[in-house]
């Protein structure tokens, strides 16, 4: 199904119509436009979309930053197929249908319990069937970029805090802004303010769960 007003191809009755779509466009849940927008370097940078689903966070960046080239990560095949037709229709994403990890190889993702969280697979081992795709290493890929990384977004269904966890502080030295959702109370926060990051803040929606940090 194709929404009318901003034509963001998705699945109707699933996650995508009933939580993504309303709260990361049309409220910007993670305040592209208000916060984000005015922070922007003026120097060409990346955002990469980590778990980038259907292409929300992906396409409100695309609109609202103006010196950001988008890459987009979503191993899930069905996913992947409407976040490449949203990287057709808004420009400036670059699709790649691999899961990010700490490096290549491969991982299994394992299918949600319910089916309208139609997007939601996750590498946490569970009892529902699994499918293996492609990772990349995410902070070597990073490194490996030709400019700064303005915004990295960390939407992997638990798996963030293991890449957090393994990373150095060498790792994170091209990334200006980390956006993280956390799926455990066991995210080690401490360890990206020892990196020299801040909270800059908590999105209003689900602020429990949603983290935005800038390097100090």
């Amino acid at each position: 199904m194709m929404n009318e007003v901003l034509n963001i191809v998705y699945r109707k009755d699933t996650d995508d119509d009933q939580w993504v779509i309303p709260e990361v466009i049309d409220q910007d849940m993670y305040c592209i436009k208000s916060r984000l927008a005015p922070i922007e370097p003026v120097a060409q940078s990346y955002v990469i979309d980590c778990g980038a689903h259907i292409g929300a966070f992906s396409i409100m960046c695309a609109k609202y930053l103006k010196n950001v080239d988008v890459i987009s990560f979503e191993p899930n095949p069905d996913s992947f197929w409407y976040l490449n037709e949203n990287a057709k229709i808004f420009g400036k994403i670059k699709a790649l249908n691999k899961a990010v990890s700490i490096t290549n190889g491969t991982l299994n993702l394992y299918s949600p319990d319910q089916s309208e969280w139609s997007g939601r697979w996750t590498s946490i081992p569970n009892s529902n069937d699994f499918l293996s795709v492609e990772s990349v290493g995410l902070f070597p890929f990073i490194n490996a970029l030709d400019r700064d990384v303005f915004i990295l977004k960390l939407d992997i269904e638990g798996y963030e805090e293991f890449l957090i966890e393994a990373s150095k502080e060498e790792d994170l030295k091209k990334i200006h802004t980390i956006i993280i959702e956390t799926h455990t109370d066991n995210f080690n926060h401490q360890k990206l303010k020892d990196y020299g990051y801040s909270l800059l803040f908590n999105p209003d929606i689900s602020a429990a769960r949603q983290f935005v940090y800038s390097k100090n």
